[in-house]
């Protein structure tokens, strides 16, 4: 009876060293530098829409947690990302990866905006001279029907003088 007694802790004190001899000696040194650049790079996963260093929240404590394990095994920067995008997909990251349909989205706006600005421009512009055209249109008609009937009036009067 005594020896079953002894067989039990024996046995835990043996699985619990044969566990932490396995853990290597670099195992929970994490790089803090590495820790805060994962953690600046991802959003976290509870809709809250916040940078992962920034939120507080339960989630996020669980996300931070998965890094430093992660990162004390010996994982590199991209292994972790990698994990996570593996999981949840690009939405886990904070800037998407510069590829395919994400430039396009990234890009289109801006072009959209440009070319909507330029269109603007020239419409106003094309306006602005059509009016410029015709008030300069008006205003050089004007005088020319009043020169134009004071010398043809004159004309007339000469030409009459002369047959009467």
């Amino acid at each position: 009876m005594v020896k079953k007694f002894l067989k039990i802790p024996l046995a835990i004190i043996l699985g619990a060293a044969l566990i932490l001899s396995a853990v290597p000696a670099w195992a929970g040194q994490v790089d803090m530098k590495v820790q805060k650049e994962i953690e600046d790079s991802l959003v976290c996963q509870d809709n809250c829409g916040m940078i992962l260093s920034s939120c507080e929240n339960q989630t996020a404590e669980y996300m931070r947690k998965i890094i430093v394990d992660r990162l004390s095994r010996g994982q590199s920067k991209e292994q972790v990302m990698g994990y996570f995008v593996s999981i949840y997909g690009d939405k886990v990251l904070a800037a998407p990866p510069a590829k395919g349909f994400n430039i396009t989205a990234w890009v289109t706006p801006f072009i959209v905006i440009l070319a909507g600005g330029l269109l603007i421009y020239f419409v106003l512009d094309k306006w602005v001279l059509y009016a410029k055209l015709e008030k300069m249109d008006r205003e050089s008609e004007e005088p020319k029907k009043h020169a134009d009937l004071s010398e043809y009036e004159d004309r007339l009067e000469d030409e009459l003088k002369k047959y009467r």
